[in-house]
């Protein structure tokens, strides 16, 4: 799935799912890989060779796809120790941005923080999960 949605190698993926808590990445590695594939866009910037272009095309769509995974893990759908996000939805950004609009991120928000907070009234947990920012109440 790495591979697929982030164009990293066998390799490195396999080495990340060693190092990671296997279906996630941490947020520093998704830093990591966008920092590596702006740069490389950066570099590609004004491409004169057709094959230039192509490859300016798909490493624009891997740095898009590793901002928005880390948007989506960071303001939606975070873990309780705010350190990684879970692989499993990347599956939302198959086709890019017009993927992502097939899905009900707000639905799917909801039913995460309900879970987040069940779990989180149970006497051994100590952490929540999910967006504070939407679990705000402002009175008026």
């Amino acid at each position: 799935m790495m591979e697929w949605h982030l164009g990293v190698s066998q390799e490195e993926a396999e080495k990340i799912c060693a190092t990671e808590y296997g279906g996630s990445i941490s947020y520093p590695k998704l830093r990591e890989l966008y920092t590596r594939y702006l740069d490389r866009a950066n570099r590609l910037a004004d491409p004169e060779d057709p094959g230039e272009a192509e490859e300016l095309e798909r490493v624009r769509i891997f740095c898009l796809k590793c901002y928005l995974l880390y948007l989506v893990g960071c303001l939606l759908f975070g873990d309780r120790s705010n350190k990684r996000i879970e692989l499993v939805y990347m599956t939302t950004m198959e086709d890019g941005y017009a993927g992502m609009r097939n899905y009900s991120l707000g639905g799917m928000t909801l039913a995460y923080l309900y879970g987040e907070l069940a779990e989180a009234c149970l006497p051994k947990d100590r952490a929540l999960g999910g967006s504070m920012t939407l679990l705000t109440i402002r009175n008026l």
